[in-house]
């Protein structure tokens, strides 16, 4: 009743992701540290995707069934979970701030920040920051500074999570970021080397990789990119026609270094996925490149490779040649007792994640940093005695025996004051009251629902209009800092680079005015900026020996074509494009940069392309360039993506809207255009 005296459950560590559901609980013995319970489950298709619980019931099902299995649900407090977040889920910013700031003031500095930087209302957000170890530093102006990193989610991701942890009966512990969990496993297997040490972590997962600079077990620098292992199977079983189990059974035949094989299919996956791995290693040494753009040349000690993407063979070998740098695969089980029937050895790079998700931060032997983004029970979740029961921290209290008195003798006499009331003042009142009562307990439980599902409908509308504004103002920040790096002269630091819509706002310090003028010139001569102004320049009073300053700059209409990736197939407009077959039939294929199916089809256009290519020619059309508006008018195009398959006179024989991700229909339609085509040509003699 008082809730006194309750124990927390044990702690475990969930990865979740749309290949597989991981559980790790560690036991702590006098002797050494041992993984006492770990088990895998297949996901059902479907159900989570980058982070996105799309499905929270059926994954809490899934939980509950792999939990059972390894009897975590018996008698007893519920587990912990702690779960890893995707860094794509997450907006993450290191800020430097005072050193010593007090806390609440800090508090009120990253909220600030929040605010002015978050793609979403500050309301809609859950947040949390750390202060970054071992970052403390005196500026030019001798002040003393440390940086500080900032998470943020929005809530109707974290609400999935609790819709999830209440069907699968678990307490709902940390949301952790990825990047960061890894981070610290690595940091208690020792792999992290000594302080000044620098190691590259590359957690290749199933939908996207975290690249992260580490010193020691601090993080210099993170991002995510979309690659991941699911980016190679997808591709691989395109290009041998087969369904995805074949290409995940190939995955650990192919050979990245190039070695023949017999087996055409084998050669055939280690092509494909040799093209992605250096895209990806391509996407590894470009954020380095931009690290030290900002900071100045560094030394990277070696690079480490974990997660799902260590099952393709040789893939520290690959980034090794690829990057020049010592590569090793990652050991999270270093120093940790596990039975290898469970955890087999070529698994356990794979759990690298996990491992960190379960870890107490004080078995690690260096401080890293924690960020934890499940905020207490969301608004729209729970309620109620069960919600509050979750929430509260359940620890054992020696004032039990004293409290529970002192508790029983308040009930005693709580209840001698009720049967008072109830049987000597108010009789015959106590139907009417319970009547009362029951309908008072109905409404309000009617109420309550409709505000959960209002609160539900809201978050959900939010998040579309985020995501809307993400789609529709999204750049390709990789050529902006690329341009910014070949053309910052020396004597400029750039503090901040905004991007809103097609407009970019830089800001920074100089050591004179002429530094300022020579960085506008620079950026209006390239390719990516125009109509650059400096909208303020100014010598402070508190710091004389240099010039702050901002300008504005508008980013080219055609910026999004410059980003390394094919905007155009054959021709983007109507009339037949360079190097096509004169009277032939064609694919049209509408598209736009902004377009996440457009992006997902466009590979598989190139496979048809490279199939069909001789029997007739393929077009993508983007949308927003003024000479295709023709085209998209007479198609009366109202969504993208769109494919047309038209015959030699232009008749449409297939329209297929929209793009299901395994490309079926795209080469159904190709086999139906290249049958038509080939019963209209004439015989030859």
């Amino acid at each position: 009743m008082f809730g006194f005296g309750k124990k927390a459950g044990p702690t475990i560590g969930l990865d979740l992701n749309g290949s597989t559901i991981s559980v790790m609980q560690l036991e702590k013995t006098k002797q050494d540290l041992r993984v006492s319970r770990f088990a895998s489950t297949l996901t059902p298709p479907d159900i989570i995707m980058e982070g996105l619980l799309s499905d929270p019931e059926a994954v809490g099902s899934a939980v509950r069934e792999l939990l059972d299995s390894v009897g975590l649900l018996a008698k007893g407090p519920k587990p912990v979970a702690n779960i890893g977040i995707p860094g794509q889920s997450v907006v993450i910013r290191l800020m430097p701030v005072p050193k010593g700031m007090p806390t609440d003031e800090l508090n009120d500095v990253v909220r600030q920040e929040a605010i002015n930087n978050l793609p979403f209302s500050i309301d809609e957000a859950n947040l949390d920051w750390a202060r970054v170890p071992g970052t403390g530093r005196t500026d030019p102006d001798g002040v003393e500074r440390e940086d500080v990193l900032l998470g943020a989610i929005q809530k109707v991701i974290v609400e999935g999570y609790w819709r999830m942890a209440d069907v699968a009966n678990i307490q709902l512990g940390r949301l952790e970021i990825s990047s960061l969990a890894a981070v610290r496993a690595l940091a208690s297997s020792g792999q992290l080397g000594k302080d000044g040490a620098l190691s590259l972590v590359v957690n290749v997962r199933q939908d996207a990789t975290d690249i992260t600079l580490v010193n020691k077990a601090v993080p210099l620098f993170s991002r995510s990119v979309l690659l991941g292992v699911g980016t190679i199977l997808e591709s691989v079983a395109r290009s041998i026609n087969e369904p995805m189990e074949e290409a995940q059974k190939l995955l650990p035949r192919v050979q990245l270094l190039g070695v023949p094989t017999s087996d055409p299919r084998v050669g055939q996956a280690a092509q494909v996925a040799r093209s992605i791995c250096g895209d990806l290693t391509a996407e590894v040494g470009r954020s380095l490149e931009f690290y030290m753009s900002q900071v100045g040349m560094v030394r990277v000690d070696q690079v480490i490779v974990c997660g799902a993407g260590t099952s393709i063979p040789e893939i520290d070998q690959f980034i090794a040649n690829r990057l020049n740098l010592n590569t090793t695969v990652a050991n999270p089980f270093q120093g940790i007792v596990y039975d290898r029937n469970q955890v087999l050895d070529n698994m356990r790079p794979h759990h690298t994640m996990l491992m960190g998700l379960v870890l107490d931060e004080a078995s690690v032997p260096a401080q890293t940093v924690q960020i934890d983004l499940n905020q207490g029970v969301p608004d729209a979740v729970g309620g109620g005695d069960e919600g509050d029961e979750q929430a509260a921290e359940e620890v054992d209290t020696p004032w039990f025996m004293p409290a529970l008195v002192v508790g029983g003798a308040a009930a005693l006499l709580t209840v001698a004051a009720w049967m008072f009331f109830q049987y000597l003042v108010i009789p015959g009142k106590e139907q009417e009251l319970a009547n009362l009562e029951q309908e008072i307990q109905t409404n309000k439980q009617k109420i309550e629902q409709l505000n959960k599902q209002q609160k539900t409908v809201d978050g959900l509308e939010a998040r579309k209009r985020s995501l809307e504004e993400i789609v529709k103002h999204g750049t390709p920040m990789t050529i902006v800092m690329q341009a910014l790096k070949e053309n910052v002269p020396q004597g400029i630091q750039v503090n901040s680079v905004k991007i809103q819509g097609s407009n970019a706002e830089i800001s920074g310090n100089a050591s004179s005015f002429s530094k300022v003028s020579h960085l506008s010139i620079n950026l209006q001569g390239t390719n990516v900026f125009s109509n650059v102004e400096i909208q303020n320049i100014a010598r402070p009073k508190e710091k004389p020996q240099q010039i702050s300053f901002s300008m504005d700059a508008a980013l080219v209409p055609d910026l999004n074509q410059r980003s390394g990736e094919p905007t155009e197939i054959a021709s983007s407009s109507g009339a037949p494009g360079p190097g096509s077959i004169a009277g032939a039939p064609r694919v049209l294929a509408f598209w736009a940069d902004w377009c996440p199916p457009c992006q997902r089809m466009k590979p598989f256009v190139e496979q048809a392309k490279t199939k069909y290519g001789n029997d007739f020619q393929f077009q993508l059309v983007d949308i927003d360039l003024p000479e295709n508006q023709a085209l998209v008018k007479q198609y009366n195009v109202k969504s993208v993506p769109d494919l047309f398959f038209l015959s030699d006179k232009g008749d449409v024989v297939e329209h297929l809207p929209g793009f299901n991700n395994n490309g079926q229909q795209l080469f159904s339609a190709c086999d139906k255009l290249k049958k038509i085509a080939s019963t209209a040509k004439p015989a030859t003699k």
